[in-house]
Formats: C-alpha cells, structure tokens, sequence
C-alpha cells in the first residue's frame, strides 16, 4: 500500500444505490424505426453507480461498504465477488428473494450511446432496511438512486448520526418533484448539466447554479459539464474546474468517479475549489479506461491529475461553460 493511500486509511464510507450488471453494446449504426443493425462488440462487468463508486473510492484508500439490492440469482453473486476483488464490503448489501439482478444495456452507436436501464431489485428494495445500517459508524454516506423512500429514510438517519450525505440523484431522480426538498437535507448534490436542467428547469451557469442553492437552500451544488469541466457553489460563490484534454476510450461511470474523487478531498479536509478540481481530475482520468469501474484511480496522482484542470475562483460570465 503506497502512503497515499494510507492518507484515507480508516475512513469508512457508506456507498448507497444500484449495483448491477453491465451490457457493453458497440453497434455499427444506428437503425431506423423497425429496423436491424450489427452488434461488432459486446462486454460484460459489474456496474451500477453505487457500485462504480464505492469501487473507485477503495481505489483511492477508503473503507467502503457498499448499500445495495441484488436479487437471488447467478448475477448477484458474480457482483458480490467482484466487489470482494476489489476491496468493497458487500454484507449490508440486501437480497430481494424473487427479483432479478439490475442490468443496464449500453449501447454505443456512432456519435452516441445510450443506456438502457433495467432496475430490477433496485426498484423492488423497500423501506426498512436502513435500521439494519450502522450509519454513525461511517464519515460521509455517498447517495446515488435507491427508490425515493430508501433514500429518504437514509437521510434521515444520517442526519440524526451527524453524517454528512453527498448525493448524486442521476437521471432518474434529479426530475422528480420531490428532489429539491431531499437536495437541502444534503451536505452536497450533484449532477449533470441535463439533470440540473431537470431539476431546476434552466441551463447550468454561474448566476443559475447560485439562485438555485439560495432558492432550495442547498448547501452545496456541484454541476459536471463533460469535456469543459464542472462549477460548484454555496450560494455565495461560485468555483470552476476545466477538463484536461485526453482521448475519450468509454465514458461510462466518469461521473461516479467525479463523486468519488470530490468526496476523497472532502474526507482529507480540503474545501470546495480542491474538492471540485479532484472530481474533475477522477472523471477525466474516468473516460482513458474502459469500463466503468475505475480501478486505477491513485490518491498519490489525483493531486497533480488535480493541479492540471486549473481550480480557480468565480467563474465571470464571459466564461459560462454550458457544453455537454
């Protein structure tokens, strides 16, 4: 073990969401209505963003557990072993007796991708099984998108531990209309430039991303912008991070390494402007490797990974970056 990664040694996080099967479909174009077209790769791994983070946090030296659902069938204990491979606890995981394992299909066509997902057990997991997490054990809860009354009922208890919750409510939940009211109950939430524009119905600049923390009350918002870097606030300021350039290989679970880079500075002391420029870096790193779990993250390179996409201050508005 090299020391940085000592540095986050004894620091337990609880990574709570989907944890499922992914299906890597390279397509060679994208068929019209009714239509066929050739599948010239396909891949297997173990996904979920739950899962894709609590992996690149272990990477990076943290003790993860990892809050789950996997139903009762072949897939579930393929997941369970890869994330003993990887160094994640896997037993507050919950088995749904009669469910299927989640399985997201990802399809990449020429100049798109798409994803496909099938929930399964994920959808089935039910209220009632956060009693059996010792939430006050953990120094940060990293919430992703469990069914709205788990994540809920997670919050609450994290709030009553003192622990802080860091919140990536993806595409599924960033539009619900209950969002807003469960983002203020977090440390920090974050989200993509379409999920913002879901949750918050306008594009993600610098003015927008401050009304909105002082409209909802937020705490923290960070907005990730692809290749052009990400923007956090607090409601008074606003800090931006750029992206180095690198030849994109696959960009799944760039964002999940983004949370789980800001949530390691977070976890090491460091304040905004550090944690957004580590997410930035871990995401950026994220899309050179295939697949996404990102096992090659290191805390002993994230620093100057970190340095190269330039943290700064305020953002003025000549430089608004609102491109995917």
């Amino acid at each position: 073990m090299s020391p940085g990664r000592d540095t986050l040694a004894g620091r337990p996080v609880l990574v709570a969401g989907s944890l499922n099967t992914d299906y890597h479909l390279t397509v060679e174009k994208e068929p019209a209505d009714d239509g066929s077209a050739r599948v010239t790769a396909m891949s297997v791994s173990g996904g979920g963003h739950a899962g894709n983070c609590a992996v690149a946090l272990s990477a990076l030296g943290c003790q993860v557990s990892l809050f789950s659902a996997v139903g009762d069938d072949a897939e579930a204990a393929a997941l369970r072993a890869g994330l003993e491979r990887e160094g994640v606890r896997h037993d507050h995981v919950v088995d749904v007796a009669g469910a299927a394992t989640g399985r997201v299909f990802i399809p990449s066509f020429p100049g798109r991708r798409s994803m496909l997902m099938y929930r399964g057990a994920t959808d089935a997991w039910g209220a009632g099984t956060c009693a059996s997490v010792p939430v006050a054990d953990f120094r940060a809860v990293v919430l992703f998108d469990p069914p709205r009354e788990v994540a809920e009922e997670l919050v609450a208890a994290a709030a009553g531990a003192g622990v802080p919750v860091h919140w990536t409510p993806g595409g599924l939940h960033a539009g619900a209309p209950w969002a807003p009211a469960l983002a203020a109950r977090c440390h920090r939430v974050y989200l993509n430039q379409a999920e913002f524009q879901d949750m918050f119905g306008v594009p993600p600049d610098r003015e927008h991303l401050l009304r909105a923390c002082r409209a909802h009350r937020l705490g923290g918002l960070v907005v990730t912008l692809g290749g052009r870097g990400a923007l956090a606030s607090d409601g008074s300021r606003v800090w931006s991070a750029g992206a180095a350039e690198v030849t994109v290989v696959d960009a799944t679970g760039a964002g999940d390494a983004f949370t789980a880079g800001a949530v390691a500075a977070e976890l090491l002391g460091h304040g905004p402007s550090v944690a957004l420029a580590w997410g930035a870096a871990a995401g950026t790193h994220a899309v050179t490797v295939p697949g996404a779990r990102v096992t090659s993250l290191s805390l002993d390179r994230l620093p100057a990974a970190a340095a190269a996409v330039r943290a700064g201050p305020v953002m003025p508005h000549s430089e608004e970056r609102t491109t995917p």
